[in-house]
């Protein structure tokens, strides 16, 4: 509020396209109301049919019948005249129209989605009844390849049929074996290998006719080159006496492996180039060199590399539990080395599904090191086993620096990381028995 006889406003005037604003002196004892027409005259503002609507600048309503200087009005402040609209008055709702407003929309789509799947269900079903279990899984498989190939949005149908079509290729490997060799090793990888050249396949075609996104290929793909390397453990000498141990030793030496080449393949995935520097003699040009959709492209890489650490993540976790669960000391290094490569992997990460995807694979490995200890519990084992219990009781204190360290840290981090990849390797030979196999090759 002014206390002086003069106030020197900015009038704004807001008519439909029309916008012209004047800088007046009104007295501090005139109403708006008094002054309105006057200024309407001196601005050339068009006549309207509704009365004015003072406002400020903020849009906080001004009373025209009071004084100017009772209002909140000081020097330099902006007057809006606009024509007064009447507010529609509020509707109470009663409670039927409470919930029906609150309530969200079926999503059609989704369950569309929902009965193409059961439908595959049932298709398997009456299959099973009446015909071998391969020929069933096939003939469910063609069910979901048909709707997906009508109805593409129905993605959720291309995971079932990549998973159908590896249960029917090994399904039929297996119904076509002599029935004392269903339980042989080499039974097994071949039908597990066989299972994954048909859902490869089908995954390559899904993809081919765009029923597929690229994270959830991505995924696919790792998951199924994650078998194919599990099922050459059935061919390995150690698979007889430790059942299961030498595939997972494998997929995990593959998993640390693929962990350090996955953004590098995501990019050459996505069609991404790093810019190329001319060399000494060499035309500028080449550093003009612009991609074209650059944006699509790294979203295209994003999701092909989350994909795949969701992948080798949910191949490696249940792989860790096999190995722990196994017990020894060898077992218990291998499950410590992968800790480490991967948790210093995951810390620097960036990206959230990555990061978490490769951090579950090091808690996972903390944890198995742990379980591994009981067997055959010697006292280096359970001092192992408690250093990694402490080291992730304390991560709430420490893990907040790891975002802070300094370039010499940083260094000494990748160091260690490089020497528990290093580690992994021949551990995971061992537990697989590639050496066993090259002392028998002797």
């Amino acid at each position: 509020m002014s206390v002086d006889h003069v106030l020197r406003l900015t009038v704004r005037f807001q008519v439909g396209s029309y916008h012209r604003e004047a800088d007046v002196a009104l007295p501090a004892g005139s109403t708006l109301a008094d002054v309105i027409p006057e200024i309407v005259t001196l601005v050339g503002a068009p006549r309207i049919s509704r009365p004015w609507q003072a406002m400020t600048a903020a849009g906080t309503a001004l009373d025209a019948a009071v004084p100017l200087h009772q209002t909140q009005l000081d020097h330099g402040s902006v007057v809006v005249l606009t024509p007064r609209h009447e507010a529609s008055a509020p509707v109470v709702r009663d409670a039927a129209e409470a919930l029906a407003e609150s309530a969200g929309e079926a999503d059609p789509a989704g369950m569309a989605a929902a009965g193409a799947v059961a439908g595959v269900a049932a298709v398997l079903a009456v299959g099973v009844a009446l015909l071998p279990a391969s020929q069933a899984l096939a003939l469910a498989t063609i069910a979901a390849l048909s709707v997906l190939t009508m109805r593409r949005t129905t993605r959720i149908l291309a995971p079932v049929a990549v998973l159908l079509a590896g249960l029917a290729a090994a399904a039929a490997v297996i119904e076509a074996a002599h029935p004392e060799e269903v339980g042989l090793p080499t039974t097994v990888g071949l039908a597990v290998l066989t299972a994954v050249g048909a859902s490869s396949t089908i995954l390559l075609f899904t993809v081919m006719i765009n029923g597929l996104g690229a994270r959830m290929a991505a995924g696919a793909a790792t998951v199924l080159g994650m078998v194919a390397v599990a099922a050459g453990g059935a061919f390995l000498p150690a698979h007889a006496a430790q059942p299961g141990v030498a595939s997972s030793a494998l997929v995990l030496a593959a998993g640390v492996v693929l962990m350090g080449q996955l953004p590098g393949l995501a990019m050459r995935g996505a069609g991404l180039r790093v810019p190329r520097l001319p060399t000494a003699g060499q035309e500028l040009a080449v550093a003009d060199e612009v991609l074209p959709d650059v944006d699509s492209r790294a979203r295209c890489a994003r999701h092909l590399h989350e994909g795949a650490t969701t992948g080798a993540a949910g191949a490696m976790i249940p792989a860790l539990i096999l190995i722990g669960a196994h017990g020894g000391g060898f077992a218990q290094g291998l499950c410590v080395a992968t800790a480490g490569a991967v948790a210093l992997h995951a810390g620097r990460h960036r990206q959230a599904m990555a990061a978490w995807s490769w951090m579950a694979v090091g808690l996972t490995a903390c944890v198995s090191a742990a379980v591994a200890a009981a067997e055959p519990g010697h006292p280096v084992q359970w001092a192992v086993a408690l250093i990694v219990a402490a080291v992730g009781l304390s991560a709430p204190v420490w893990a907040s620096r790891v975002r802070d360290l300094e370039p010499t840290a940083v260094v000494w981090w990748e160091r260690a990381e490089s020497l528990s990849l290093a580690a992994c390797l021949p551990l995971a030979a061992h537990l697989a028995g590639l050496f066993l196999l090259i002392r028998g090759l002797g």
